[in-house]
């Protein structure tokens, strides 16, 4: 044991503005969903504003965050991805050859925050009356057609959210049970334990001031919250 502890190492792998974007929009889409079930709307709505700024947010840092937070690192293309695919059930591939997201996982990403990401915006334009007669705060800038269209898009949209969450939560548990590789820790600590033969490619990782990262959520939620302002107005 003592020799399978010295042959490891500590390293960080993922950044605060991350894991706070990671977890704030757990947050957010929890609250969205029970505030949905008990008729909650101004709670609700908040929360679906929350979410438009973390998606606005992780876009931006997508491009300017740290190494392994950009979408260029982790965006690969299908023969990669398949391939990560097939050696995954046959155990012939660990997470810990990435220094961030595998190939799925990355594409996985993507789609959850495009899909939360709709669900966001279509909010704004909602209309309808199962809400306690609520007008999203758009819906007076737009025709009834286009607002009807958002009602479709926005009840419609949830239950893709539904299943890319469960397939998120699915996974991170396969890898903690399975393959003992425990992801959901890491992106609470922001680090791992890994082998220390490969601890070197883990630190060729270049992180982003956490401050900037945090500057660029606020002004992102401050956009948010003058757009909703500016347009109940």
């Amino acid at each position: 044991m003592n020799n399978q502890m010295s042959d490891e190492k500590k390293v960080k792998l993922w950044d605060f503005p991350v894991r706070l974007f990671h977890w704030a929009l757990v947050v957010a889409i929890v609250t969205a969903w029970w505030t949905n079930q008990q008729l909650m709307i101004d709670i609700h709505a908040i929360a679906g504003y929350s979410v438009l700024a973390l998606v606005l947010f992780r876009i931006i840092w997508g491009f300017v965050g740290s190494s392994n937070a950009r979408f260029a690192s982790f965006i690969k293309g299908p023969d990669k991805v398949i391939g990560y695919a097939i050696k995954v059930p046959n155990g012939s591939i660990s997470d810990l050859t990435y220094a961030g997201h595998n190939p799925a996982g990355g594409w996985m990403v993507v789609v959850l925050i495009v899909l939360v990401g709709i669900q966001a915006v279509s909010g704004l334009f909602a209309s309808e009356d199962t809400f306690l007669f609520f007008d999203g705060p758009l819906v007076a800038h737009v025709s009834s057609d286009l607002a009807s269209t958002m009602n479709w898009i926005h009840h419609t949209n949830i239950n893709l959210i539904y299943a890319m969450v469960g397939l998120h939560v699915f996974a991170a548990l396969f890898y903690l049970v399975v393959k003992r590789e425990n992801l959901i820790g890491a992106m609470v600590t922001g680090a791992r334990m890994v082998p220390a033969e490969i601890a070197d490619k883990f630190a060729k990782i270049r992180f982003a001031s956490p401050i900037v990262g945090v500057a660029i959520l606020v002004i992102c939620g401050l956009a948010v919250w003058a757009m909703v302002t500016a347009a109940r107005g």
